[in-house]
Formats: structure tokens, C-alpha cells, sequence
């Protein structure tokens, strides 16, 4: 990590296990990134996967200020590097870093890296809409090297005999150039320049301060409890897309995904709301109008959540959506578990969500 981290614009490093867990970071990057890095490895196997263009191994991002390199293999290595840093320097160190992470001498050693990542920000409560500064679109880097057969967000390995003069050399082939028309000054000549950071969109909700509920004994305080249970669950689903992928893309998702012939009466005139969440103020007056009892809302809500699981599953593979949602769900778990096990929750909820408890 040293040697990466020495090299003149690299201002982040981190490394995530396959369940987007952070195991190692320094710099610039925040927790929410492991499962944001987990994703876009996911996303580009499959892209590469359908081009029959064999596996996955690394993909270069450009944003105005710099760009960011993914690479991956058991684990998933994020380098964040501003406009000055050389990009083929960083990806043979990266890669030298990647084939001694397979190591087996390196479990221990990895088990025992201690995390420089600031605090989980899943707990912070968002009160409104807020986006940081983008400044443009984030932008695949297309490799055209001759030596490199994988194109569109995937460049393959640097031969092993490979020197690093080759692989620096003008950077060509990387397609790590600056926009047309700009005039990119020698490093020698250049000013430093301040990075604007790592693009990020916030969703605009939360979920609230979640404590552990008690179930009631009267059907009533039961199908309140439940419902309660059900509606952060569906939050939740819907916070992890929307950090994700953006608040419209989330939105146009979940609105696809809904079971509205199975469930009639329960989603009945719901709709997505802007932030990319389920009416559920809606959804409640229709459970109250029908009288329905606790076992037909579990009915539902299970239809519900399978329906949304299955697509999330079949656009991005079930792993990349336990990603997504992994801090919000294992919040509820937390605060709900023994509720849930006591009204038979537990069971209804889709058994590839269920893994994020049993980790």
C-alpha cells in the first residue's frame, strides 16, 4: 500500500473483501465506498460477461479532477488519484499489490489491518434533500492499447515481464487523457491542484432512530408493529439503491418491480414518491381499509419484497443488491431482530436478503 500511496496524486487506498466489507483504507474515502466498489465490480464482470470477453480485472473512472481505478480479484482494490498522477504507474503497482493479496501468507496480515476510515455515516440522518457537487458526469475510460484485448470500462493485466517503463510510458493507450481542446502542461510545469473530492449522491431520506420494539398481545398493536417493521424495510431498500445508483434510476426500479396484480388491494393507487420510496402513508390506509389480518399482510409484504429482490437480482445479480442495502438492513437487524422472530418477519423476507443477517 506504501508504494501506491507514495506516488505524486494518489490520495486514496482501500481494499474490500467480496461482501464489500472494508478491510484496509487510507486517504481520502469514506465506508460507504466499500459496497459502492463492490457494485461496480459486480456491474463490470457482468458487462464483460456478456461481451464474451472473458473475466473482469480492472476498470478505469475519469471525473474533472481525476479518476479512480478498480481492480479485481478475491478482493476488490479502489485507488483514488488526481489529474497529476501517473495512471500506469498506479495500475502496476496496484496489480503487484493484488497478486500478493492472494498470497495465503496474507490472511493474517490482512485480518489484522486496522481500518483508517471515518465513521459509518449510515447512522447520520439526512432531513432533506442534499447533493454534494458532482461537477460533470463520471466518465468509463476506454483502453485502446494494443496489448489490451478488453475494452469499455475493462483493461486486462500487464504481462508479468512487463516493465514498468512500458507500462508508464506517456500513459498511452489508457485513455487517461484529458477533454479535448485542453492543453495539459508538463508535471514539472504544472500547480498542484486541489481535488473537489469523490462524486457522491446523497439520497435524500433516511431511515430514523431505530430501538427495539415490543410486540403487543392485541392484533391490533401486532399488525402496527408489523407494519412499522415492514416500512423501514422497504426504506431501507430503498436508501441503499438510491446511494447507489441515483434517486430517479432507484425510483424507476422499485416502480417497475411492484407486485400490482398480485397485491390489489394493498397497492392499490401507491406510488413511488420522489425520493424513490413507496407511498407508504398510502399503502397503510389501504391495509386498514381491508381488514386484512397479520397473516395476509405478511402475505403481501412478502410478494412485495420478493418481487423487488427478484428484479434488483435479475438487472445486477443478488450480490451487488446485498451491497447496496447492507448498512440499513443490518441496522434493522439490530434494532428489530427479536420482533421479527417473534411475528414470523423474519421468514417472509427474501432468503438472498437474509444473508446479510446471517453474516
Amino acid at each position: 500500500m506504501g508504494e501506491i500511496l507514495e506516488i505524486d496524486g494518489v490520495e486514496g487506498v482501500i481494499i474490500t473483501e467480496s461482501s464489500g466489507r472494508i478491510i484496509y483504507g487510507a486517504g481520502s474515502f469514506s465506508r460507504d465506498l466499500g459496497s459502492m466498489a463492490q457494485v461496480m465490480a459486480d456491474a463490470s464482470g457482468k458487462l464483460i460477461n456478456l461481451a464474451g470477453q472473458g473475466e473482469y480485472r480492472s476498470a478505469v473512472m475519469e471525473f474533472p479532477g481525476g479518476k479512480m481505478v478498480l481492480l479485481n480479484d478475491s478482493h476488490q482494490l479502489l485507488v483514488l488519484a488526481d489529474r497529476r498522477s501517473n495512471l500506469g504507474r498506479i495500475i502496476l503497482l496496484a496489480r503487484k499489490t493484488m497478486r500478493r493479496l492472494s498470497e495465503p501468507d496474507m490472511a493474517s496480515e490482512l485480518a489484522s489491518l486496522k481500518t483508517a476510515i471515518a465513521p459509518d455515516r449510515d447512522e447520520a440522518t439526512v432531513t432533506g434533500p442534499e447533493y454534494t457537487d458532482v461537477r460533470g458526469k463520471s466518465e468509463i475510460s476506454e483502453v485502446k492499447d494494443s496489448n489490451v484485448s478488453e475494452t469499455l470500462l475493462i483493461e486486462s493485466d500487464v504481462p508479468a515481464d512487463s516493465t514498468e517503463s512500458e507500462v508508464m510510458d506517456d500513459e498511452a493507450g489508457m485513455a487517461a487523457r484529458a477533454p479535448a481542446g485542453d492543453s495539459v502542461p508538463d508535471e514539472g510545469d504544472r500547480e498542484p491542484m486541489e481535488s473537489p473530492g469523490i462524486p457522491e449522491v446523497k439520497p435524500p431520506l433516511s431511515l430514523p432512530e431505530l430501538r427495539p420494539l415490543e410486540v403487543p398481545g392485541d392484533p391490533e398493536g401486532r399488525i402496527e408493529t408489523a407494519l412499522t417493521i415492514y416500512e423501514h424495510v422497504l426504506l431501507a431498500m430503498s436508501i441503499g439503491a438510491s446511494k447507489i445508483m441515483g434517486v430517479a434510476p432507484a425510483g424507476g426500479m422499485l416502480r417497475k418491480s411492484l407486485p400490482y396484480i398480485e397485491c390489489p388491494e394493498t397497492l392499490r393507487d401507491v406510488k413511488v414518491l420522489g425520493s424513490a420510496s413507496l407511498d407508504f402513508r398510502r399503502l397503510r390506509e389501504n391495509i386498514e381499509g381491508s381488514g386484512h389480518s397479520i397473516e395476509k399482510i405478511k402475505e403481501d409484504f412478502e410478494r412485495i419484497i420478493t418481487s423487488i429482490t427478484e428484479n434488483y437480482g435479475r438487472v445486477m445479480g443478488y450480490d451487488a443488491f446485498r451491497g447496496m442495502i447492507r448498512p440499513e438492513f443490518s441496522r434493522i437487524h439490530r434494532a428489530y431482530r427479536a420482533a421479527m422472530d417473534e411475528l414470523g418477519i423474519t421468514g417472509t423476507i427474501h432468503p438472498e436478503l437474509r444473508k446479510i443477517w446471517e453474516e
